[in-house]
């Protein structure tokens, strides 16, 4: 699903126009792209929470060489967006984004948006309106992703994917170790939503 079908969805679940599906989808990419710019973390309640994971710099080599140390090259620092899916989307990381969630900088809600687009424009979306979208988005999303479709925020098929693209990820059943106790014990499949941030927003944050 890229963004013209998810707003086209979100109008229609919703009841709103196209054009004030599309205000909100952007005031929540914008809030969160900004506030990950900042180094803060963000939350769409009942979707999920982003934040930076910092990755420091370090020494790579050139996966397709066979020339050893020779091709080695230093890898430099690097913000990663990274999100924690709220607990009906990833019931393997409920708790963790519960924890996410509240711990959040940023939290963009009905009255954040509504706040925001009347900033861009004169027809900005009411509180009521953006709550309504909020609810649509975040149906819409999860449908698609119980699915199995691939969601991408911003980008269509004349785009590239600004914000981007959430997925489902199958995770088989294996043996793990409980880390208290040091004992073996079986974890269950489950799926995991994955986040592949775009181009643009991780220019923005690095």
């Amino acid at each position: 699903m890229n963004k013209a079908e998810l707003i086209e969805a979100m109008a229609s679940h919703a009841g709103l126009s196209k054009s004030d599906a599309k205000r909100a989808l952007d005031a929540f990419t914008s809030a969160t792209t900004n506030a990950l710019q900042k180094g803060d973390s963000a939350v769409l309640i009942g979707f999920g929470s982003f934040s930076i994971s910092k990755r420091s710099a370090r020494t790579g080599r050139n996966p397709r060489s066979r020339n050893g140390p020779a091709d080695e090259s230093p890898v430099t620092f690097a913000a990663c967006p990274e999100f924690a899916a709220a607990l009906d989307l990833n019931p393997g990381k409920g708790d963790e984004a519960s924890a996410r969630c509240r711990d959040a900088d940023v939290v963009i809600d009905a009255e954040y948006i509504a706040i925001e687009t009347g900033r861009e424009s004169r027809e900005g979306v009411s509180a009521s309106d953006a709550e309504r979208a909020i609810e649509a988005f975040v149906s819409v999303a999860t449908e698609a992703l119980k699915k199995g479709d691939r969601l991408s925020v911003d980008g269509g098929a004349d785009e590239s994917e600004v914000f981007g693209t959430f997925s489902i990820s199958k995770r088989s059943a294996r043996t793990g170790r409980n880390p208290q106790t040091g004992k073996e014990i079986q974890i269950a499949a489950k799926n995991v939503v994955e986040f592949k941030t775009g181009a643009e927003l991780s220019k923005a944050v690095n």
